[in-house]
This record gives C-alpha cells, sequence and structure tokens, in this order.
C-alpha cells in the first residue's frame, strides 16, 4: 500500500521524474533523494549539493602525505540514497562502469570508488534538477549525431 503511495507521489513531482530517466533509478531512491534534498535552488553550486549529501572528500593534506577524508556531518539518508544509485548505475550505465573500474584500478576499495562515483553523479544530478531536464546517454547523443 505504502508502495502504491509513494508511486503516486512520485508521478507528481517533476524532480522524482528527472531522476527516474537515470536507467537504474526507481521510484523509491529517486522520491527518497528529492525528500531530503529539497528545493534544488538552495544549493548554489554542485560543490555544496556533494558536501550535503556527504560524497565530497576534503582535503587531509600534511608536508608527509596527501589524502582526502569524508564529510561526516552529513545528511546520512541523503548519502546512503546516493551510494545505493551510484551501485546502481554501475549495473546499467556504462558511463558509471567504466568510471567505476577506472578507480578501482587505480588502487582504490570499493567504497571509495563507490563515493568517487557518487560525487560524479551529483554533477549531473544537480544540472538536471536545476535546468528541469531528463538524464542522456553518451551513447545515445552519439547515434542521434
Amino acid at each position: 500500500m505504502l508502495d502504491d503511495q509513494l508511486e503516486e507521489l512520485g508521478h507528481k513531482s517533476t524532480g522524482v521524474k528527472r531522476l527516474k530517466s537515470i536507467p537504474g533509478v526507481g521510484t523509491k531512491l529517486s522520491s527518497r533523494l528529492v525528500g531530503e534534498i529539497g528545493d534544488i535552488n538552495r544549493f548554489e553550486s554542485e560543490r555544496q549539493l556533494a558536501v550535503y549529501c556527504g560524497v565530497a572528500c576534503i582535503n587531509d593534506d600534511s608536508e608527509k602525505s596527501k589524502k582526502t577524508k569524508v564529510v561526516y556531518k552529513a545528511n546520512k539518508i541523503c548519502k546512503a540514497t546516493m551510494i545505493e544509485i551510484a551501485g546502481c548505475t554501475i549495473r546499467y550505465v556504462l558511463e558509471s562502469k567504466t568510471y567505476y573500474d577506472k578507480k578501482r584500478a587505480e588502487g582504490k576499495k570499493h567504497n571509495h570508488a563507490i563515493r568517487c562515483l557518487a560525487r560524479q553523479l551529483i554533477k549531473v544530478i544537480f544540472k538536471m534538477l536545476k535546468e528541469d531536464r531528463d538524464y542522456i546517454l553518451k551513447a545515445a547523443v552519439k547515434k542521434a549525431v
């Protein structure tokens, strides 16, 4: 019954419709993310959205080492949703799979590679919601040209 209500509410929200255009992202994930983000216009840049969602890494460099740390004071529901979206897109979007494989080849652990992919997806999601447009697969663009 709750799934039906969520589906019905998802059809009314333009943000949910936009996010559902990403292959592998369904009504539940998109509704959860849109609900946590709220109005996209409260974020001036995709970097602010990434920090809010907890997928931005902050430099923690010293003279001896170069490393990054995760933002822990972030919206935990938003972060979990972005990580789940990143995991789903690896299965359905070739560009996501390629990016994930590249990060793994660089020696990154699975969780770090997923977080990096989620950070890249934040850029896409921010632009989609700001410009009110659907997700566009690169393969579809190449075929159209």
